[in-house]
């Protein structure tokens, strides 16, 4: 009997059009239908369109019940097209399968590619309840009239006509799997011109490769309790041993007594469907310029190495073309192109037996399985640069480029694919900041410290809004009688989980990504409301407070207002006010900086120049620059520490003093850790001197009581 016509209720369509969206090209497809069928056939287009709802709602339904659509290919029979003067049965099935394949999905909108593979597997079922249905329709009857039994005889005929000369392959075969009939547009899709001897198992026709799940579905379909239709997609195998891409509708036919007796299969041919899908899985795992297999897959054979007994070690070369953006930029990205073909191809012979994949623009990866340690993954590594070392020949030029790689190698029972990729990319940035043309090796410990610096960092950025900084005043001492002449503000981090830390520890990173200039601002604000105080408290002569400027606080524009605006802020007299600079501040861009340091000297500051004796420093730069003072780097104090000190630290210390007092500066010694360094640089005429020999860095209250004791 015919399927159930109920349709089930749509739950969750497709994305497509909605309904209202749809109404008006469903009506002018079932006019093209009606006129294709029977032209001029009155009233034929309505009926039509009711089945193209009907066949609608099966497709956007969820979940997809291809078996719905039977009963709308049954109803086709009932739209009086066979009869009286109308087309064969057999006649009709052709044209509307080209019609629907070809229309239906753009008057429905169907997503691609789930909307095709419903549209395909849709049909199927049509076909099969068209047919069913006219079989039911021959079926002969116990009845006396004459002319009923000549229509029966009529279906009959029509219904061997359209299995004998429709394009669709229908076979029939026995609960056992064994093939008792094939129409001819069945065995036509094997290559052959005449029917095969048969009785055949038909895995003799499935690929042996989709033999296994062929049989599942079979034996699932014959079973009394499983459904009455299955769908699969399978490969047949012609006798020209081409392979033809088929999706089977396999039926169950049941007896007078409901009884399972054959199965009928509808074949359809869809290899065009499955090389196009073939070519978008191709293309979406193959890099379209090198045809080298791209990162996803490159991804892909990295974690099935780290399967359990795929390998006990692996190694991964991360690899990054030097300088490929100005080939682009100088020969165009015709010629980039051609110098990325003839990379990747070094590479693979380069490579050997490893796995070479495209992972970017310019980066190539290598996978290394089953080195032998470290070394062998280097000298894959070495060999990839070696074969990168000859000059290329694009469109007539020599064109070098050499490479960064990054290597990196685990045993698979102790890492995961994550950690070696990571390590393989860190390990690369290494290479390409030491200026590329070398290969680096991933270091752990290297990696652990530039992961603290990271956390540091990321810490840092509010520092200042949480309160977190903190400043220590070291003393600056005059050498000949001891006094306290101002104090150094050092900044400290009270870090919430690694507690104190010093400005060697966060400085140079505050530096790096322009944190230093809100930290800056802190710094002299709070360092200038604390000299405020002993201003108030001590008097005149109380001492002033040095504070450390950083180049990109000197090139800010508004550097100059914000210290002048600090100043008024805080009461404090701008001759109370030293600001430590570096050569490296100024030669930055030494106009601006001087322009900004001459503005702070002519409003009373006091300028100092940090660190001197350790940089390119001329005595006529040195005459150009607006500053009271200047303060000898401490590794040449360092020398003259001992009873018997450094001679040469000695005459280059001597040497610095008389050219600063030449210049008229006030020359202060850092590194002043013992008695014998303080006696010697006093009698070499040194005026200040700084470190642990007159007291570690302190709070501000500390520098006022030191103050008020050296005044006595």
């Amino acid at each position: 009997m015919v399927a159930s016509r109920d349709l089930p209720c749509p739950s969750e369509p497709l994305p497509g059009r909605s309904g209202a969206g749809i109404a008006e090209p469903i009506v002018a497809l079932a006019e093209r239908w009606a006129d294709l069928l029977v032209e001029g056939h009155a009233g034929l287009s309505g009926r039509l369109e009711v089945l193209l709802r009907r066949l609608s709602t099966v497709l956007r339904t969820e979940p997809f019940r291809p078996v719905a659509a039977r009963p709308v290919g049954a109803a086709l029979l009932d739209t009086g097209l066979a009869e009286g003067d109308g087309p064969l049965p057999e006649d009709l099935i052709p044209p509307t399968l080209s019609l629907l394949r070809r229309d239906l999905p753009g008057v429905l909108d169907l997503p691609t590619p789930q909307g095709a593979d419903r549209l395909v597997t849709a049909l199927d079922e049509f076909v099969a309840g068209f047919t069913a249905a006219l079989r039911e329709r021959s079926r002969p009857a116990a009845h006396p009239d004459a002319r009923l039994e000549c229509a029966m005889a009529d279906c009959e005929l029509h219904y061997r006509t359209l299995y004998l000369q429709g394009p669709v392959g229908i076979g029939i075969g026995d609960l056992d799997g064994q093939v008792l009939e094939m129409n001819p547009a069945l065995y036509r899709m094997f290559g052959l011109l005449a029917p095969p001897e048969l009785p055949r198992p038909v895995t003799d026709f499935v690929h042996p490769d989709d033999a296994v799940g062929f049989i599942e579905s079979y034996h699932r379909l014959r079973a009394d309790t499983g459904p009455d239709s299955v769908g699969i997609d399978v490969r047949l195998v012609r006798v020209d041993e081409l392979v033809v891409w088929v999706h089977v509708t396999g039926s169950l036919i049941r007896d007078a007594a409901g009884k399972p007796s054959h199965v009928i299969a509808v074949v359809q041919d869809v290899s065009d469907r499955h090389r196009l899908r073939s070519r978008l899985e191709q293309a979406a795992s193959q890099d379209r310029l090198t045809r080298l297999p791209n990162r996803v897959v490159s991804e892909q054979m990295l974690r099935q190495a780290f399967l359990p007994g795929v390998a006990h070690r692996v190694g991964l070369c991360a690899l990054d073309v030097d300088g490929f953006t100005s080939v682009n930029d100088g020969l165009g990205h015709q010629a980039g192109d051609q110098l990325l073909l003839a990379v990747a191809g070094r590479l693979q012979m380069a490579a050997g037996p490893h796995l070479v994949t495209r992972t970017g623009g310019d980066e190539f990866g290598v996978l290394v399985l089953e080195p032998d340690g470290l070394d062998d993954v280097c000298r894959v590594a070495d060999r990839l640069l070696t074969a990168l070392a000859a000059p290329f020949h694009i469109g007539g030029q020599a064109v070098t480029v050499s490479a960064s790689i990054g290597v990196a190698e685990a045993a698979t029972a102790e890492a995961c694919p994550e950690e070696l990729m990571r390590a393989a990319d860190v390990a690369l940035s290494w290479a390409k900041a030491h200026g590329g043309g070398e290969r680096v090796v991933f270091d752990p410990e290297r990696d652990a410290g530039e992961a603290a610096r990271f956390a540091l960092l990321a810490g840092l950025r509010g520092a200042v809004d949480r309160s977190e900084l903190q400043l220590a005043f070291q003393p600056l001492v005059r050498l000949r009688d001891g006094r306290v002449r101002g104090a150094e503000a050092l900044v400290r981090w009270q870090h919430p989980e690694q507690g104190l830390l010093g400005p060697g520890r966060f400085i140079g990173l505050a530096e790096h990504n322009g944190m230093i200039i809100p930290i800056g601002r802190w710094v002299l604000a709070e360092a200038c409301r604390t000299a405020a105080v002993w201003w108030t408290e001590l008097g005149p002569g109380s001492p002033y407070v040095s504070v450390n400027v950083s180049p990109l606080q000197l090139a800010d524009p508004d550097w100059v207002r914000e210290v002048s605006a600090v100043l008024e802020e805080t009461g404090l007299p701008a001759e109370k006010l030293q600001l430590e600079i570096t050569e490296q501040a100024v030669l930055g861009d030494e106009a601006v900086a001087l322009d900004a340091l001459d503005a702070l000297r002519a409003a009373g500051v006091r300028l100092a120049l940090d660190d001197f004796g350790i940089g390119y420093s001329s005595l006529a730069w040195l005459r150009r620059l607006p500053v009271h003072a200047l303060k000898i780097d401490g590794s040449f104090i360092d020398g003259l520490r001992h009873p018997s000190p450094d001679p040469v630290d000695q005459s280059i210390v001597h040497a610095l003093i008389e050219m600063a007092h030449a210049l008229g500066l006030e020359v202060t010694a850092e590194w002043v850790e013992t008695a014998v360094q303080s006696d010697r640089l006093s009698r070499l005429g040194c005026d200040l001197g700084q470190g642990r020999w007159f007291g570690d860095p302190g709070p501000a209250t500390w520098v006022a009581e030191l103050w008020r004791r050296t005044i006595r």
